[in-house]
């Protein structure tokens, strides 16, 4: 089976557009898991709603607001499916693209170095244009992190995931803040899994005005603990300065002492030479 996994807040228009092409499915073995991030708008009432039609097997999990990521975790522990397709409250699934999936995921699940699948997306007002960049080569096995930063891949993909796998990388829960970014777990999860890749468009995305990709710097400097882990994280396997000014930059804007930033990085010397430089830009860019 195939969890449909939704973290949702304040999206219930939208919602009814990701419902719609649910239905249009030729492949019925899945649930929808929703997981309602403390809305405030129409969507328990929606969800409730449809969920008495009985369509589709929905399960619908409530909880108080505390980021997509929170959300993320608990859809982990409520996925009930081999395969966990995170599809956002915005996002709509391509027709019959859960037929394909689903056969996709057979002839890798015995293969225990495949942590999952991932396919390419278009827009919603335009679904013959893609987001970003196809992959270089159409089936390949690589990893996460050699799509993006080897082969230059660009644009959001819809990566999914062995269930199994995905349980074993929860997203790490920072006290005060609310987004981790998501590229954290899929390094993490280079480090032991790679992925299939397919040059096959399987979901459209909106991008919101409100959204976290029209807003992605305000977003991370507002919980810039979740991006200082990425950032050093993401040294360890790419040893650029860049990652050492973004480690820097949001240990400042997270007001950690300079002798912690200094602690918790292994390239000391480059941290005390850029840290000033670093601290001079943050007061710029506000």
């Amino acid at each position: 089976m195939i969890t449909v996994f939704t973290p949702t807040y304040n999206r219930k228009n939208e919602l009814i557009n990701l419902y719609n092409s649910l239905l249009e499915q030729n492949y019925h073995d899945f649930e929808w898991l929703v997981v309602d991030d403390g809305s405030t708008d129409e969507t328990q009432k929606y969800l409730k709603q449809i969920k008495k039609e009985k369509k589709i097997n929905i399960n619908y999990i409530y909880k108080e607001n505390g980021g997509k990521q929170s959300a993320y975790n608990k859809g982990l522990d409520y996925a009930k499916g081999e395969i966990f397709l995170c599809i956002d409250s915005d996002d709509i699934l391509k027709k019959n693209i859960l037929y394909t999936i689903a056969k996709d995921f057979e002839k890798v699940k015995k293969n225990k170095k495949i942590g999952g699948i991932a396919y390419i997306q278009g827009y919603i007002n335009d679904k013959n244009k893609i987001i970003g960049t196809t992959f270089p080569n159409d089936n390949q096995e690589i990893n996460y992190f050699d799509i993006y930063h080897k082969q230059k891949v660009r644009g959001d993909k819809l990566i999914i995931l062995k269930t199994n796998v995905a349980k074993e990388y929860y997203f790490p829960l920072i006290e005060g803040e609310k987004f981790v970014p998501e590229a954290l777990i899929f390094n993490r999860i280079s480090r032991k899994y790679n992925f299939i890749v397919k040059n096959i468009i399987a979901a459209y995305k909106e991008y919101l005005n409100e959204g976290y990709s029209n807003n992605y710097f305000n977003l991370v400097k507002r919980n810039p603990l979740g991006n200082m882990l990425y950032f050093k994280e993401l040294y360890d396997l790419e040893k650029k300065i860049y990652n050492i000014y973004g480690y820097i930059l949001f240990g400042i804007y997270g007001k950690v002492k300079f002798r912690d930033i200094l602690k918790e990085h292994p390239a000391k010397i480059l941290i005390i030479l850029l840290y000033i430089p670093v601290f001079i830009i943050s007061k710029i860019r506000k």
